[in-house]
């Protein structure tokens, strides 16, 4: 089923590595359970909010125009791109995009491994805004990757001849406030470059190594580099909320689309995306039913994860129609055998049905996950609908809960749970709209 988540020595010189520094923090845990949380006073203390702007790793990725990439990490048989989309919600939103070349003509007949890596993330919190937040966080890491220079004026200052060494940090003039550290390590010599625009922590990454031949690229050469990719990028993401729109397949369905067939409030999507021989993409929002309560009342809220996965099989006999026939009688089959076990899941699926009026055809079917060390917890429902629509098979999932939920202690209260009858209508609604823009 698709994945539904509600990412030596010196050598003439002196560059970036950048395993020790503090990056953005780490994206937030998948809540999957059912919600509950009491609500106190200290809920009110919050700042003005600052509306975060969409991004994914494609659209990183084209902000780079391909001539200035091509002249950095050039096409070839050992290159390779990498788009991510890590958190979307309205208090944090995360992305980034990659190349790689292992084996890079870097001229006169030089092969080298060139790697070029953009990130972005913004995030809020309780208590302090998107920029507020980003401002703190860039002050920090700065201070952590001063702390970590060993080469100044060219010269080791740690008393050690081998092991990473980081140059001072250069001041620069990208966004609020910028600066660039160059390394040089086992991986090879590259510049990091660190700006804060507004409500975004950006970083660029560019360096490499030689296979052949005795010299790195210098220290000066790739903080340009990396330099002119960080006014591209800064530029991007100086971009209004407003005036920025979402691409792609993930960009079909709306927030508001999706709660008007759930439930308020929807947030996301996060964006993966593979562009091999066989191309896809998975977009993931978060929904969750919105509860009006005082503070210091308990509540519970409805809700989970809405996933959509477009995958472009292509032609021949394990085109799609082969892919989506083929698990079509895998869910037959863990049917029929009573489902799949193992030490600490049981997964049981009930009889798969087929739909009408969708694509050229399509299937649902809803399964149960319980754990076996914990039988006191409530099992995992998902609802998966499966389509079949010329070179290409959408799954579009919903886990989570669709009944239930509000004020702990009001007339007839009851803990959130998962109904089908409820759950397939609003998942096929979804899936019509999605299909409808499909091109």
């Amino acid at each position: 089923m698709v994945s539904v988540v509600l990412i030596g020595g010196l050598a003439g010189g002196w560059l970036l590595l950048g395993r020790d520094e503090a990056g953005p923090p780490a994206g937030p845990t998948s809540d999957r359970g059912n919600p509950v949380r009491s609500a106190t006073a200290n809920e009110a203390k919050t700042t003005e909010a600052v509306k975060l702007r969409t991004i994914t790793g494609d659209q990183l990725c084209a902000a780079v125009p391909d001539d200035l990439r091509r002249s950095l990490v050039a096409d070839a048989e050992y290159g390779g791109r990498d788009a991510s989309t890590g958190a979307a919600t309205d208090t944090e939103k995360r992305a980034a995009c990659s190349w790689t070349n292992s084996k890079m003509d870097v001229g006169n007949g030089v092969l080298g491994y060139r790697a070029l890596s953009i990130s972005v993330a913004a995030k809020s919190a309780e208590t302090r805004n998107a920029v507020e937040y980003a401002t703190d966080r860039f002050d920090q890491d700065k201070k952590a990757h001063e702390r970590r220079v060993n080469v100044r004026n060219g010269k080791r200052i740690d008393g050690r001849t081998s092991g990473s060494a980081f140059g001072e940090l250069k001041a620069l003039k990208y966004g609020d406030a910028s600066y660039s550290q160059s390394s040089i390590g086992m991986s090879g010599l590259k510049t990091e470059v660190f700006v804060r625009q507004g409500p975004w922590q950006i970083k660029v990454t560019y360096g490499g190594d030689n296979r052949t031949g005795a010299k790195y690229p210098s220290g000066d050469e790739t903080r340009v580099t990396a330099g002119k990719v960080a006014e591209l990028i800064t530029a991007e993401m100086a971009k209004s909320a407003d005036k920025v729109k979402l691409t792609g397949p993930c960009g079909i369905v709306t927030a508001k689309q999706i709660e008007s067939a759930f439930f308020p409030a929807a947030g996301g999507p996060s964006v993966s995306t593979s562009d091999g021989r066989i191309e896809q993409t998975t977009c993931t929002w978060s929904v969750k039913e919105v509860v009006k309560h005082r503070p210091g009342q308990e509540f519970t809220a409805r809700g989970g994860e809405l996933g959509v996965r477009v995958v472009d099989w292509g032609g021949g006999d394990t085109g799609s129609t082969f892919q989506f026939d083929r698990d079509a009688k895998k869910y037959d089959r863990y049917h029929d055998k009573g489902g799949l076990t193992d030490d600490r899941l049981h997964t049981a699926y009930e009889p798969r049905q087929e739909l009408s009026g969708l694509g050229e055809k399509a299937f649902v079917v809803v399964s149960s996950t319980t754990k076996r060390y914990d039988k006191s917890a409530p099992p995992m429902m998902e609802i998966l609908i499966k389509v079949l629509v010329g070179d290409r098979t959408v799954e579009v999932t919903f886990r989570g809960t669709t009944t239930g939920g509000g004020l702990v202690d009001a007339a007839g209260y009851r803990a959130p749970f998962f109904e089908s009858a409820v759950a397939q209508p609003a998942l096929t609604k979804v899936a019509k709209t999605f299909l409808d823009g499909l091109k």
